[in-house]
């Protein structure tokens, strides 16, 4: 971890959050930690290069030749500088303000012009900023991605964004541009694909068209996703890594949890990834996934779908849970309902009396052996896909391979709710998880 990683690290969760989702084009580069840069960006790009590589000047010193080279909104003259100064085998990133039909191809023109090679571009969607998503300007990610991403969401202001985040994107006009481009012996494979072929990952990556990189989440714990997709336009494989240590257990946890559950069917669980490879980046763990896709069942809940929904959804859960039936049942108190119980009345302690909180005790010491049944723990309407051949369930990184019976159920039956009451804008959480139980509810 170089020094100004661990500045970021000590930051609080806001400024680390910022710095380090600044820094995520790293990960559309063959080398992730590029030794030496030079970078002529402002502030916010100046400190994303710090976090990316050990040393960063702001002008090029004599006889350096730069692993990394880094600008914004060049022109043709620090363009030439910039490929003066880089190693045969580094790479150059630039961003590039809005502009009009064509921004992308000639912004290109322009790199290639100064003598850099092979240049990609991408735009980071829905902002800078906010990034969620870093789309090549073209290919078969790009179409995947404009296809999906209206469709994936529920909330019209989003849908609308999407709508003309695609229509732009189909005239060539694509806000701010990231540009990668190479020097004359550099590979131009993303190091995250090159961890796949290195590990034989199945399907071959020989087949790469174009790779988006999915940004998730809200905080800087969340996972970074590389989907690399065939000439065909599917996705390869879902390359999961994460930015800091903290994130790392989850992610290695995930891994464990799915081999643990497909292990128990025989290798043969519809609708669950299968642990591809596993492998390390910058200290922090890598983990292949087959790339399972679909639209999340958060944008299509509503009255007239729910009934159907919901019998899916217990029938999926039945099956991942089958290989518990006949098994011999597990003490669960101690292991999962009394710590549960104890770290509950630590955090939330306040909102309830101690008679309710011993109440609560008191009905749950019946549960003292139960089937052992995996959970996913976090099974929710945006986690729960409707995939080509079923539902899809992702993100397993919370998930408990010996858990306990039908909690995955209610975490969706709850979460449901909240979508159709419309808790998630009124605040009435609490009538809404009564419409969930109560059998005079329609839900």
């Amino acid at each position: 971890m170089n020094a100004s990683l661990r500045t970021a690290a000590a930051l609080p969760e806001r400024e680390r959050n910022r710095i380090l989702r600044r820094a995520d084009w790293r990960y559309l580069l063959p080398d992730l930690a590029p030794a030496r840069a030079l970078c002529l960006g402002g502030e916010a790009l100046r400190e994303a290069c710090g976090v990316i590589s050990e040393q960063v000047d702001d002008s090029p010193r004599p006889a350096v030749a730069y692993d990394l080279v880094v600008a914004e909104d060049p022109d043709d003259a620090a363009l030439r500088s910039m490929a003066a100064a880089l190693a045969p085998a580094g790479v150059a990133y630039t961003e590039w303000s809005r502009g009009m039909f064509g921004a992308a191809s000639r912004a290109m023109r322009a790199v290639q012009r100064a003598g850099f090679h092979a240049p990609r571009a991408y735009r980071p969607w829905p902002s800078l900023e906010r990034c969620r998503a870093w789309i090549p300007t073209d290919g078969p990610a790009a179409r995947w991605w404009w296809r999906n991403a209206i469709g994936a969401t529920r909330v019209r202001r989003d849908q609308a964004s999407a709508a003309f985040g695609a229509a732009l994107a189909r005239l060539g006009v694509h806000g701010r541009l990231g540009i990668i481009a190479f020097g004359a012996s550099a590979s131009t494979e993303p190091h995250l694909v090159r961890l796949a072929r290195l590990h034989d990952s199945e399907p071959s990556m020989d087949d790469l068209a174009s790779m988006l990189l999915l940004t998730p989440g809200e905080r800087s714990v969340g996972k970074v996703i590389a989907l690399p997709f065939s000439r065909s336009g599917e996705p390869l494989a879902a390359i999961k890594t994460a930015r800091t240590s903290q994130a790392a257990n989850g992610l290695e946890r995930e891994a464990d949890v799915l081999d643990a559950v497909h292990g128990r069917h025989g290798g043969a669980l519809s609708g669950a990834p299968r642990v591809l490879f596993r492998a390390r980046a910058l200290d922090n763990p890598v983990i292949g996934e087959s790339a399972l896709t679909g639209t999340p069942l958060l944008a299509r809940l509503d009255a007239s779908r729910y009934p159907a929904i919901a019998e899916r959804v217990t029938a999926w859960l039945g099956a991942l849970a089958e290989p518990a039936i006949g098994a011999p049942g597990q003490r669960v108190h101690e292991r999962i309902v009394s710590p549960a119980l104890d770290r509950f009345a630590s955090e939330f302690g306040g909102v309830v009396t101690a008679a309710q909180l011993e109440r609560t005790r008191a009905v749950l010491s019946a549960l003292v052996e139960l089937p052992a049944v995996a959970e996913q723990r976090d099974f929710s309407p945006w986690n729960v896909f409707e995939g080509a051949s079923g539902l899809v369930v992702l993100d397993w990184e919370s998930g408990e391979p010996d858990g306990v019976p039908a909690l995955d159920l209610i975490y969706f039956f709850t979460h449901a709710a909240y979508y159709l009451e419309g808790a998630w804008v009124s605040g009435q959480y609490e009538l809404a998880y009564r419409s969930a139980w109560s059998p005079d509810s329609a839900i």
